[in-house]
């Protein structure tokens, strides 16, 4: 399996949110390619060709809707690095989180509508 397209929010507090506005803007001065849009609700900072370990290129969103939010976004093979990119920038503002990816109950509730759909079909 290949992961194409992800994005990634952490939901902050104002004093958080500080905190990773200001990393965000040091990761801004450290990389040349930056562009940055500014919206009503959020401001868009796409990170182009940057060499991490490889050649990335990635968005971070800080913003305000119904509270505070950081997201990582990436497209294209490389998105599986989108979860270290949010997890160094999380580390680095010392928030605690959880990474959870648990879908076994929609895993077992589709395995379970599969297997009804043959016994119908069986009878």
């Amino acid at each position: 399996m290949i992961v194409e397209k992800l994005k990634l929010t952490a939901e902050l507090n104002e004093q958080e949110y500080k905190k990773v506005g200001e990393i965000v803007e040091k990761l801004r001065g450290k990389f040349p390619n930056v562009m940055v849009r500014q919206y009503k609700t959020q401001k868009k900072l796409t990170f182009l060709d940057v060499e991490l370990a490889e050649r990335l290129n990635f968005d971070i969103i800080l913003g305000k809707r119904k509270g505070y939010f950081v997201s990582v976004e990436m497209e294209g093979t490389k998105a599986k690095y989108a979860f270290q990119i949010m997890k160094a920038i999380l580390d680095e503002a010392g928030i605690s989180y959880s990474l959870t990816l648990d879908g076994n109950k929609v895993y077992d509730s589709l395995r379970r509508k599969l297997k009804e759909s043959t016994l119908l079909e069986f009878l």
